[in-house]
């Protein structure tokens, strides 16, 4: 047994001991801790504290999407660290019936992340092609008599262009959410990131079904006309749809 702290990647039903042939935080071989049905993935540190480094933390994500392509997987965060074997297996222990339940509860089921941008030239071109009020202040600000003034007068633009992208959020964001909501076991909304992102959101799908959730994803591109873009991210553990709270191992 070694000795070594374990740096924990997440939690698997696997029975048997076993190496992965991939590896993880540090270049270090990723590898089963067992109890009864479950495993703990980890891989051997000699830290207390893992810092969150470009490299690191890819490192962590790159094992997390090995072991979905194979396993479901309870995800632990960045930075978990045990500080030995028996403290991981004393882990599974302690939690094992609660660990096992929201592994059946998430089987077959994958996170898939959605963000939407209103497009800028989109919605300049919407300003400009049907907005007197935009016109307006167009002509007024090459004819500013001032910097104070151009400013003053970009700053009213700006507002209305919060205005339109507001409107889409509501037209187009929370449309797409609300579609894709319905193709998906649970759903989540978190904030914004920026200010042309106007949906940062979360799905669990099934699975064998990711393939026709993208192309709802592809159908509601298409029906917007370039007025939006999509960033899709997936497949991911389920971060943001697990209900479990581990008892800590004194």
């Amino acid at each position: 047994m070694s000795q070594s702290s374990k740096y924990i990647y997440g939690i698997i039903e696997e029975p048997q001991p076993r190496k992965f042939g991939f590896f993880g935080i540090g270049e270090v071989e990723v590898y089963a801790i067992n109890h009864q049905k479950l495993a703990a993935v980890v891989s051997d540190t000699e830290l207390q504290e893992v810092d969150p480094t470009r490299k690191n933390v890819l490192a962590h994500t790159v094992v997390e999407d090995k072991l979905l392509k194979e396993y479901d997987l309870l995800p632990m965060g960045f930075g978990i660290v045990a500080n030995s074997e028996d403290e991981v297996r004393s882990l599974l222990v302690k939690n094992y019936d609660s660990l096992i339940r929201e592994l059946k509860r998430l089987a077959g089921k994958i996170e898939v992340e959605l963000k939407v941008f209103w497009d800028q030239e989109a919605i300049t071109q919407q300003l400009q092609d049907g907005n007197r009020e935009f016109a307006r202040l167009k002509a007024k600000i090459s004819s500013a008599s001032s910097p104070l003034e151009a400013q003053n007068l970009l700053v009213e633009a700006g507002k209305l262009v919060e205005r339109l992208a507001m409107s889409w959020k509501t037209k187009y964001a929370e449309g797409a959410y609300n579609h894709l909501k319905k193709l998906s076991f649970d759903a989540r909304m978190s904030n914004p990131i920026g200010v042309k992102n106007i949906l940062n959101a979360s799905f669990l799908i099934d699975k064998s079904k990711e393939s026709e959730f993208q192309k709802e994803i592809y159908k509601l591109d298409s029906e917007y006309q370039g007025k939006v873009n999509f960033k899709y991210v997936g497949p991911l553990a389920p971060y943001n749809f697990i209900k479990l709270k581990l008892e800590p191992v004194k």
